[in-house]
């Protein structure tokens, strides 16, 4: 994959698009290639259009992030202001049922209550939340089907 990378930056490419470009690599490999990446983005002169599996990666070194499922797409947005507008409020289940249906977009039950994804904006006055990581949102958006 470095090699294939090289050799599309020998040909000073402005724009990169890579499928799953860390996919099989060890961490440390993929570590450097996410860091050749940046750097080819450093000047703002040059673009990468990514498509992956690994989120951790996405969230690392992405300035958007689209969310494609199913032929549609369900968020497209800047990685910041997506990560900062998601929380993850923690209930228990009969606080859950009293939220608007509308302001749920996921919500996973366990034995000692709800995790339940929303936007930050509608979270109940003093709630218990915590931010939500790219991977939580991207599942909970696709798992639920919103």
């Amino acid at each position: 994959m470095k090699l294939n990378l090289a050799l599309a930056m020998s040909h000073h490419a402005r724009l990169l698009i890579l499928d799953e470009p860390a996919s099989g690599l060890d961490p440390v490999v993929r570590e450097g290639l996410l860091e050749l990446l940046e750097d080819f983005v450093g000047d703002e002169e040059h673009g990468v259009l990514v498509s992956s599996h690994i989120i951790s990666d996405l969230e690392k070194v992405s300035d958007y992030v689209a969310l494609l499922h199913r032929g549609e797409m369900l968020l497209f947005e800047e990685k910041d202001a997506l990560l900062e507008s998601f929380a993850l409020l923690k209930c228990g289940a009969g606080e859950a049922e009293k939220l608007p249906p509308e302001s749920v977009i996921g919500m996973r039950e366990g034995t000692f209550g709800a995790e339940i994804l929303m936007r930050r904006e509608n979270l109940p006055k003093g709630a218990v939340w915590e931010p939500a990581s790219l991977e939580q949102i991207l599942i909970y958006h696709v798992k639920e089907g919103k």
